[in-house]
């Protein structure tokens, strides 16, 4: 429960941005880019970064960005 009650605050990433998440989850996926996926992707971050940073919106979307924070082996 613990674990929980951490994703569910907003964390800040320092030195790592939603361009690094990109990169990562599209390698960690053996996706290749051809600029589109990495642009749709990194769009798509920033929105729910943005949502997460907001506390008046659902823990959910903290919980979301702080787990592809986790996956990517930066933020956990």
């Amino acid at each position: 429960m613990e674990l929980l009650e951490n994703l569910k605050q907003y964390h800040e990433a320092s030195g790592y941005d939603c361009n690094d998440i990109a990169e990562k989850l599209i390698e960690l996926a053996g996706l290749e880019d051809d600029g589109r996926l990495g642009e749709e992707l990194l769009n798509a971050l920033y929105q729910i970064q943005a949502t997460a940073q907001n506390p008046y919106n659902s823990d959910y979307y903290r919980v979301l960005y702080n787990v592809l924070l986790a996956i990517t082996s930066k933020e956990g």
